[in-house]
């Protein structure tokens, strides 16, 4: 079953966690019977007490473009080191400092290839027959990588956000010049978000690629995105605004960063119907990396109640492209 969980850029994060579970007791008794059942001996019961409980792992909800979230089907062409600094270690940014790198008006160069800590506050709720609740891990792992250029000094590339047993990649292009004589507009864009759990799987493809930003970014430039996957019948939408810049703090050092706050975002598809909010912090200096986003949903999926809401913060300076 494919469904679509989100975000453009959107990037929204499936990531997996259960629920409190209850245990299991498990007893015998024995029951008159005229029925030859074998021996017809009565069970031993077990000298070490009952029976051990039953574990049963239960998902968050997915995010708000995925269905279930992935890992990759193949890692990397080249593994990456994993960065070992945690939140515990995270200093705070002086609020007079200011950063080393303004952030432009738009993207100039692809984001350099490396892996990066995310510090998240989030938690997420189902209601239901299946009911549960609880918080995402306090930390993710987002990794850089599959960087092509394209003509007109465009380009694309991944980014995969791994949180829990979840990876979420999402596929921006960065369109620089508009191709003759009719093409897409200069801006960064959406075009595929895949996500994976284990061995389950979905692709949300859109269908015109959803923009997330035009080009130069100027404050209070609004513009509204909708595409539909027509594999799995999957549309969404939303409205884009940029509404200035903002400093985002990465464990004690301050980075520029160009806001967009998306608004009346919906996604519709056989098994969801999910309303949703996000706010992207991006890093234009740094080839468009996302430094900081959050993302809030709720709706249907699956006939069950779902919310989620997550906030996530690049935890180091990225490398410079």
């Amino acid at each position: 079953m494919r469904r679509v969980a989100a975000a453009a850029a959107l990037m929204v994060l499936s990531a997996a966690c259960g629920g409190p579970q209850q245990p299991v007791s498990i007893g015998f008794k024995e029951v008159p019977s005229d029925v030859v059942l074998g021996a017809q001996s009565s069970p031993t019961p077990s000298p070490t007490g009952p029976a051990p409980a039953v574990v049963t792992v239960v998902p968050p909800p997915p995010a708000v473009v995925a269905l279930p979230p992935p890992t990759f089907d193949a890692g990397p062409a080249t593994p990456l080191p994993v960065p070992t600094a945690t939140t515990a270690t995270c200093a705070t940014a002086d609020p007079l400092q200011a950063p080393a790198r303004e952030a432009p008006p738009s993207i100039a160069t692809p984001p350099a290839k490396a892996a990066y800590l995310f510090a998240n506050v989030g938690s997420y709720e189902v209601s239901g027959a299946d009911a549960r609740k609880g918080r995402f891990p306090t930390t993710s792992l987002r990794t850089v990588g599959n960087i092509s250029r394209t003509s007109g000094g465009s380009f694309s590339f991944d980014v995969a956000d791994l949180l829990g047993d979840v990876t979420t990649t999402t596929t921006y292009d960065v369109i620089s010049s508009s191709p003759l004589p009719a093409g897409v507009a200069p801006g960064l864009y959406v075009r595929q978000v895949k996500s994976v759990r284990g061995t389950s799987s979905s692709v949300f493809a859109p269908s015109p690629e959803l923009q997330l930003a035009a080009f130069p970014l100027v404050r209070g430039a609004s513009i509204t995105s909708s595409g539909v996957d027509p594999q799995s019948a999957t549309s969404m939408q939303f409205t884009s605004t940029v509404t200035g810049k903002a400093r985002v703090d990465a464990c004690g050092t301050p980075l520029d960063s160009w806001v967009l706050d998306l608004t009346a975002g919906k996604v519709l598809s056989p098994t969801q119907n999910l309303d949703f909010t996000a706010t992207y912090d991006v890093g234009t200096q740094y080839g468009g990396l996302i430094l900081r986003d959050r993302t809030v949903f709720t709706g249907t999926d699956n006939g069950d109640g779902v919310s989620r809401n997550n906030t996530a913060s690049i935890t180091t300076t990225p490398k410079v492209p």
